[in-house]
């Protein structure tokens, strides 16, 4: 059997997806954080041991099965080498391709083509792509990124506004973020995508995102973790 491995690892929880290269059952699991941003390598590289395992076991398989892996990680822009090693270790004859988790919700948006995404997770980014350019904005500050989880949390904590304010402030931080990319981008009108814990469960934040936007906003269209089990099935191809 030959076993395709997409993975969507952040800074709370890491998704996994996996299934036979020609189809079939598909696996899935959810570990812990795996950014190294977050965590030490040693309990990165447990999470990802302890997903890995649980999917292959589910589908029958054993690691030397594992025939590519992709996987989009919230810190793989600073840590890509390292990734590259843990996954190569536990994997030992997969093709991997290892990427931001900006980049890989990108291409779950909109595959090749142009458009930005905003994730508001435990951190918060915006991401996009046009006319061949790229550009981000937000990201930068683990724990710090306005209009994050973690920024939430310790708005909420420190008592100064109500919830409905903070997570209105939220949503207006997460615009400005996707202003910004756009901006950089030269782009007046681009095509808007959210995803991330935030905005997938606070809808106060995503509607002061979307009052705060002009143009159209829209959900992801597939989980990245499923768009990660695509490009693993496309490297392999290559």
């Amino acid at each position: 059997m030959e076993v395709l491995l997409g993975i969507d690892g952040g800074g709370t929880k890491t998704e996994l997806v996996a299934t036979a290269r020609w189809g079939g059952a598909v696996a899935r699991a959810r570990v812990g954080a795996t950014s190294l941003s977050r965590k030490g390598a040693e309990a990165v590289g447990a999470e990802l041991e302890r997903g890995c395992g649980e999917v292959l076991r589910a589908l029958g398989a054993g690691a030397e099965e594992c025939a590519a892996v992709c996987a989009g990680f919230a810190s793989a822009g600073r840590n890509q080498a390292q990734y590259d090693a843990m996954l190569a270790k536990l994997l030992p004859r997969a093709r991997v391709r290892v990427m931001t988790d900006a980049e890989l919700a990108l291409w779950a948006a909109v595959g090749e083509g142009d458009g930005i995404v905003v994730i508001a997770g435990t951190g918060s980014i915006a991401w996009g792509r046009y006319e061949g350019r790229v550009a981000r904005a937000g990201g930068t500050e683990p724990g710090n990124d306005p209009g994050s989880g973690d920024w939430i949390r310790r708005e909420l904590a420190s008592g100064q506004a109500s919830p409905e304010i903070i997570y209105e402030r939220a949503g207006t931080a997460l615009a400005e973020l996707l202003l910004a990319c756009a901006r950089e981008l030269r782009w007046s009108a681009p095509a808007a995508f959210y995803t991330g814990g935030v905005l997938t469960h606070e809808p106060l934040v995503r509607a002061a995102l979307a009052a705060a936007w002009p143009h159209a906003l829209a959900a992801l269209p597939y989980p990245p973790a499923e768009a990660a089990l695509e490009l693993a099935r496309r490297e392999l191809a290559r």
